[in-house]
C-alpha cells in the first residue's frame, strides 16, 4: 500500500466522512447512511483453494477500507477503494474482493450449522438453509488522477467483440467516482469538499482560490490531518513554507497561506518584469548604438569624398546615401 493510500485510509475511517462519501455519491445526497451505525471491519481478505497431491493456494485481498452499516433493519458491508491511476481490470478486481467476501459469510454460515447440527437432509448439500441471507456488499472506487477514467467501468466492458455469449455471460457494473469529474464538490461537507476541491482545481488556482474564498470560515483554521491529508494526495508544495511559518501548531489558514503565495508571485512577477525591460532596453540601446555608429562612419568616408571633389551622384552611390543626406553634408562641412 502506497502512502497516499494509507494516509486515505486513515482519513476515511471517519465515520462521518465515510457516511458522506457513499451518501453523496450512491444515493444524490440522501441522508441513508447514518455513521453512528457503521463499524469497522477486517479489511484482509483471503480463501484457500485446494489443489492436487494436498497442497493449496492462498487467495488473499486487502481492501482500503470496509465498514458494516447495521441501521437493525438490514446490514450491509461498504467497502472503499483509492486508484491514483486507471487501473484497466478494476472491475474483475472489485467483483474478486466482493466474491472472497461473500464466500466468507457463506463459510462462516456453513460453519455454524455444522456446529449446530440443524440442517435439513436437502439443505445437508449446500450447508446453507433456505432461510439463510447473505449480507449484501458494496464497493465504491474513488479515482484521483488528473487523466479522464478511460477504463472499463464492468465486466462486460472487458470481454472481447460482442456475440450472443457476450450478453449471457455476467455482468459486473463498478460503483466508481472520478474526483475531476464531480460537478458540485461543495455538496460534500467540509471536510471532503476541501480534499476533493484540491483535487479537482490542482492545475486551476483562481477557481481554487475561489472555493476557497467562498467557505472562508472553514479554510481560515483547517486541521493538520486534513492538511496532511491534501498534500499526500495533491502537489502542494508551493503551500508548504508558508504553512511552516504560521504559529499555531494545531490548525492551518489555508486563505492567509494563498493570499502570501499570490503576493510574493506578484513582486516575482514585477522584479521579473523591471529586470527584462532593462535586458530588453540594453539591447535595444545596443542595436542603436552600432547602428548610428555604422551611419557616422559611412558619413566620414562621404567627407572625405567630397573634400577630394567627387561628384555628389558617385558619393551617394558609394555610400548608399540619398543625394539629399550628401547634400547636406557638403552644406555643413
Amino acid at each position: 500500500m502506497g502512502r497516499e493510500d494509507s494516509v486515505l485510509k486513515q482519513f476515511f475511517k471517519d465515520n462521518n466522512r465515510f457516511a458522506d462519501l457513499f451518501n453523496q455519491t450512491l444515493f444524490k445526497g440522501k441522508p441513508v447512511i447514518d455513521p453512528r451505525k457503521l463499524t469497522d471491519m477486517d479489511t484482509t481478505q483471503a480463501e484457500i483453494i485446494p489443489l492436487k497431491a494436498g497442497s493449496e493456494k492462498v487467495i488473499q485481498k486487502s481492501r482500503d477500507v470496509a465498514k458494516l452499516y447495521n441501521n437493525e433493519i438490514e446490514l450491509v458491508i461498504l467497502g472503499l477503494e483509492h486508484q491514483h491511476q486507471v487501473h484497466y481490470a478494476m472491475p474483475a478486481r472489485v467483483m474478486l474482493y466482493d466474491a472472497l467476501t461473500y464466500e466468507g459469510q457463506y463459510k462462516e454460515i456453513a460453519k455454524e450449522h455444522r456446529r449446530q447440527r440443524d440442517l435439513t437432509p436437502k439443505e445437508w448439500l449446500s450447508q446453507f438453509s433456505k432461510t439463510d441471507k447473505l449480507i449484501p456488499v458494496v464497493t465504491l472506487v474513488v479515482y484521483y488522477g488528473r487523466e479522464p477514467w478511460d477504463g472499463p467501468r464492468a465486466l462486460r466492458d472487458m470481454f472481447g467483440i460482442a456475440s450472443p455469449f457476450r450478453d449471457l455471460a455476467g455482468n459486473y457494473p463498478m460503483n466508481l467516482i472520478e474526483v475531476n469529474a464531480i460537478k458540485d464538490v461543495e455538496a460534500y461537507d467540509d471536510d471532503l469538499m476541501a480534499l476533493f476541491a484540491f483535487v479537482k482545481y490542482q492545475k486551476d488556482r483562481k477557481s481554487l482560490e475561489q472555493l476557497i474564498a467562498a467557505h472562508k470560515q472553514y479554510f481560515s483554521s483547517v486541521s493538520r490531518e486534513i492538511y496532511a491529508t491534501i498534500r499526500n494526495v495533491v502537489d502542494i508544495s508551493d503551500v508548504d513554507m508558508y504553512v511552516e511559518n504560521q504559529s499555531d501548531g494545531g490548525r492551518i489558514n489555508m486563505c492567509e497561506a494563498l493570499q502570501q503565495i499570490r503576493e510574493d508571485g506578484e513582486k516575482r512577477g514585477i522584479k521579473i518584469g523591471r529586470e527584462d525591460g532593462i535586458r530588453i532596453g540594453e539591447e535595444r540601446g545596443e542595436k542603436r548604438g552600432i547602428a548610428l555608429g555604422e551611419k557616422r562612419g559611412i558619413q566620414k568616408v562621404a567627407r572625405e569624398l567630397l573634400k577630394n571633389n567627387h561628384p555628389i551622384p558617385y558619393i551617394a552611390e558609394v555610400t548608399k546615401l540619398s543625394v539629399i543626406e550628401v547634400e547636406e553634408l557638403k552644406r555643413n562641412m
